[in-house]
């Protein structure tokens, strides 16, 4: 009974271990390093991170890598890595072969494991040109720390067995099942993007969202008030030029009216005055006409005494000379 307890005690354990283990939540590498920021000296920034590609043949004699490959603004890092012919098989006679290879991602926050990433792509190309995709790297979701240094990707034709405690410690890739064999690897190019997902303008948090709508609502009411503001201003001051331009226009009109209320008024007193005078000249004309026909002597009779005179001289000087004519013919 004590040993069944032991037992289920162990494996209550293991399995709240693992629990804990699948719960833990990943960084976000730019939580905690800014590519915008100066970093002090002496200090490791976010271009100090990158990675290098690794490989060794299935013999296990050396360590190759290949050169480094710094880390991108947008967070991305890409290696491709040629390893050669020669790596692969040193006796030169067609037997190379796979012990492993991968890429060891270097100079990350120590204190920000397991990071958050996607590897985007993943894939080997021999010499022939045949082209393998490394689905196992592909599935790769966390990047956590390896105990020797950094964060690696290590893909392996076979498991690898802890001698000790026989635990296998790194999984072989089924994609790469059978490249430990002499022969079966002359070399290629590895190939493998690693993202560590730079957040997107859009992919805010609710709080800080939230914040920025309400900073925006408030900056959106100053606006609507100011607008509002200088709408009201706007509109008084036009009433007001209205209100000032009626009135001008209202005094100006009743001067008008003045103006020609006394213009009229004059003008009619003139033509008044001038009819009456006019009417006392003709007035006194006719009192003078009438006066003078009273007082002066009646020249039509004197005149008419002198025409009849003047007629009946003129007549008889008229007799005389036809009376001359008649004579000077009978003498003839």
């Amino acid at each position: 009974m004590k040993i069944g307890k032991a037992f289920a005690g162990m494996a209550a354990a293991v399995l709240a271990a693992s629990m804990m283990a699948m719960s833990a939540s990943a960084t976000n590498l730019f939580d905690l390093v800014d590519p915008e920021k100066e970093v002090p000296e002496g200090e490791k920034g976010f271009y100090d991170i990158g990675a290098m590609g690794f490989f060794m043949n299935g013999n296990w004699e050396d360590w190759n890598q290949s050169e480094w490959c710094g880390i991108q603004d947008d967070g991305t890092i890409t290696v491709e890595y040629e390893i050669n012919s020669i790596l692969a098989d040193k006796t030169m006679n067609g037997e190379g072969s796979l012990g492993m290879m991968g890429i060891m991602v270097l100079n990350l926050p120590e204190d920000g494991y397991p990071y958050d990433v996607t590897v985007t792509e993943a894939n080997f190309t021999a010499k022939d040109g045949t082209v393998t995709e490394l689905d196992t790297a592909k599935a790769i979701t966390q990047g956590t720390r390896h105990p020797e240094s950094g964060w690696r990707i290590i893909l392996r034709p076979t498991d690898e067995v802890d001698e000790a405690s026989g635990e296998v410690k790194t999984a072989a890739a089924p994609e790469l099942a059978g490249w430990d064999e002499p022969g079966k690897f002359n070399g290629g190019t590895l190939k493998i993007t690693v993202d560590f997902q730079k957040p997107d303008k859009g992919e805010e948090s609710e709080e800080e969202s939230s914040e920025e709508s309400s900073e925006e609502e408030s900056k959106a009411e100053e606006s609507a008030a100011e607008e509002s503001k200088e709408e009201e201003s706007k509109a008084e001051e036009s009433t007001a030029e209205e209100s000032k331009a009626e009135e001008s226009k209202a005094e100006e009109s009743k001067a008008e009216e003045t103006g020609t209320t006394t213009t009229g008024t004059t003008a009619a007193a003139s033509t008044t005055a001038v009819s009456g005078s006019t009417t006392a000249a003709s007035g006194s004309t006719a009192n003078n006409t009438a006066a003078a026909a009273q007082t002066a002597p009646d020249q039509s009779k004197g005149d008419a005494s002198k025409t009849g005179a003047a007629e009946n001289a003129a007549l008889a000087v008229g007799a005389v000379a036809a009376a001359a004519v008649i004579i000077s013919k009978k003498r003839m």
